[in-house]
């Protein structure tokens, strides 16, 4: 059914809610142009429901081209609109979203209380998926806060969901998560047995976010039994896919696996080489967070080829970035506890009706709105007395 020409705003809603899952993971360019065709008049009426589910799309497209504080804003604007209004599914969605746009800025306290409150929220949505829509998020969160076991327990959970509606994506990017978890556990067969699996539940998608992600995937596995060159390859693939569909968050996490695996081999000039890439791409996206781990590598580096002038430098800025990035965590922090504040308040004048967006009933949010995940290869040797590189979000 054609957009532009559906005349019925529910319609029109729900046709929209289609496109917004597919652009996520498909075409991130579209969800601009598909924001402001919903800012349209229609028939010289301008729906509130359709435009502050623009307001969603755009914080979509915002987040996911590296404006992540411009999408938050216009996804706090929608949701408390949602909020207001007693759409328990919007609802739901949105602070979903929040959580992925606050792990995307490395802000895990943040993330987590989004996640949770996304996954209370699910319970009263009337869409029968969104109880357990976040729980991957979460368990990556979890992961990265070195909550292992807690990660593990609500991943699998959300994988057992997951199979059992036959949403083959999302089974995968669960089965790749697991793989992870096993590989740091140094439990290569279980890891590989997930990582089949996960390979298994995309044999007939063309998704190609998710190939991107198998790939990553594969390219891990071969690293931890040093297979460096197939390692090597499989990670380029992904970076090749990742920057077709423009990938912001892929695109970083491969520059920085394949710098990585150059950085292990002791190929110092083609890890720097990737390390800059990366910091650059970080820096044109605004991603703080991401332009710390790239700066981090790029001393590691400088201090193997013993070259202090660029060693020194490189901590100089690396020390600024941290600094920059804690007065955004504190900020992050005092806009939370607004947004709870305003929870409280909305809380005793919420609906008892829900509201007429019920044709969601039954779609499920696609695993494109799942975390854009940061599985990055571990090994379990290291050549020097430091702490492994690769583990570095734990921090």
């Amino acid at each position: 059914m054609d957009l532009k020409k559906t005349a019925n705003p529910i319609q029109k809603l729900q046709i929209s809610h289609d496109l917004w899952e597919k652009y996520l993971r498909t075409d991130v360019d579209s969800l601009k142009i598909l924001s402001l065709a919903l800012q349209e008049n229609h028939q010289g009426i301008l729906i509130q429901e359709l435009i502050f589910f623009s307001k969603r799309v755009l914080g979509c497209y915002w987040i996911r081209r590296g404006e992540v504080q411009l999408g938050k804003n216009q996804l706090k604007e929608a949701l408390h609109f949602h909020r207001k209004i007693g759409d328990k599914a919007n609802e739901t969605e949105e602070l979903n979203e929040l959580g992925i746009a606050s792990f995307m800025e490395g802000d895990y306290a943040t993330a987590k209380g989004y996640f949770l409150q996304s996954l209370k929220t699910g319970k009263d949505s009337p869409d029968p998926t969104h109880f357990f829509m976040a729980e991957l998020n979460l368990a990556k969160v979890y992961d990265k806060l070195n909550l292992k076991e807690k990660a593990k327990g609500i991943a699998k959970h959300y994988l057992k969901e997951t199979l059992n509606r036959k949403k083959n994506e999302s089974a995968s990017n669960a089965y790749g998560f697991l793989s992870d978890l096993e590989l740091e556990r140094k439990n290569l067969p279980l890891a590989k047995e997930y990582l089949e699996k996960s390979i298994h539940c995309l044999d007939k998608t063309d998704n190609v976010f998710f190939k991107a992600q198998a790939l990553t995937n594969m390219g891990a596995y071969c690293a931890t039994i040093q297979d460096f060159l197939l390692a090597s390859k499989y990670f380029n693939q992904a970076l090749d896919l990742r920057i077709k569909i423009k990938h912001s968050k892929g695109i970083l996490e491969s520059y920085y696996n394949i710098g990585s695996l150059a950085y292990i081999q002791n190929d110092y000039s083609v890890a720097e080489n990737q390390f800059l890439k990366g910091l650059k791409y970080a820096e044109k996206a605004g991603m703080i967070a991401d332009q710390i781990d790239f700066m981090e590598m790029l001393v590691e580096v400088q201090k193997d080829v013993n070259n202090k002038d660029k060693e020194i430098e490189y901590y100089r800025q690396f020390i600024d970035l941290k600094d920059k990035n804690q007065e955004l965590l504190l900020k992050n922090e005092e806009d939370n506890e607004r947004l709870m504040d305003y929870f409280t308040v909305q809380k005793n004048n919420e609906p008892t009706k829900q509201s007429t967006n019920e044709f969601w009933t039954g779609i499920l949010v696609g695993s494109g709105t799942v975390l854009l995940g940061l599985m990055l290869i571990k090994y379990f040797y290291r050549r020097k007395q430091i702490s492994f590189f690769f583990n570095r979000y734990d921090k």
